[in-house]
């Protein structure tokens, strides 16, 4: 049984011993309600903090929930695949493009549990600003999740050229200009990349496609 069921049947537990709502428990723990109410919820990942807690067993009057596994119940832990590398001007065609480097050291982000996430390799200076070269970005598919435009974010962009032949993956930020218009922009300390790339590509490719590949969630940079 993981963490956050332990919790949440403690919690139940606990309100029909009592008979107190979620709402009156939490105010006399001295919580916000919905920290209490969030737990309960069945689909709630998360772990409840430990002072969060102590202070509801204490209102209670009763012992917080034991929420250690024994040791032949624990899991390894799952690192996530480094499918790509990416950066602007590393064109490559279709059929080179290798899509696993081994794994890295991050895991998958639960808030974005059951969609497909992985790492891709920064290998260019296109975006050294936020992220220099090594760096590994945690990424989501932006196709299962929806993704839809937010001015700030920072996502992955596939470009294919000559057909789909030759292909292109490169972290951009989102810039939704006054008029409404949608730019990819790199923050970097080499000028060359710090200029918008339009939805449509640069225009030197009638046969361009440019496509949002995943939006990154994170990033880790190894030190050795």
């Amino acid at each position: 049984m993981d963490a956050p069921q332990k919790i949440r049947e403690w919690l139940e537990e606990i309100i029909h011993k009592t008979g107190w709502s979620a709402a009156h428990w939490a105010s006399e723990a001295d919580v916000a309600a919905s920290t209490v109410q969030r737990a309960l919820k069945p689909e709630y990942p998360f772990v409840t903090s430990s002072r969060t807690l102590s202070k509801l067993a204490a209102a209670a009057g009763v012992s917080p929930p034991d929420l250690v596994d024994p040791a032949p119940n624990a899991k390894p832990a799952t690192f996530l695949e480094i499918r790509y590398e990416v950066g602007a001007g590393m064109w490559r065609r279709v059929d080179d493009v290798q899509e696993s480097y081994g794994s890295g050291p991050v895991m998958a982000d639960p808030t974005f549990a059951g969609f497909p996430q992985w790492l891709e390799r920064v290998v260019s200076d296109s975006m050294d600003l936020e992220y220099p070269v090594g760096t590994l970005l945690h990424v989501v598919d932006a196709i299962p999740i929806h993704y839809s435009i937010r001015h700030g974010d920072h996502v992955v962009i596939e470009r294919k050229q000559m057909g789909g032949s030759m292909v292109e993956r490169t972290v951009k930020e989102v810039v939704v200009t006054p008029k409404g218009g949608i730019q990819f922009w790199g923050r970097s300390r080499n000028p060359k990349w710090n200029q918008a790339l339009p939805m449509n590509g640069d225009g030197s490719d009638e046969t361009e496609e440019v496509s949002i590949a995943a939006l990154v969630l994170g990033s880790y940079r190894p030190r050795r």
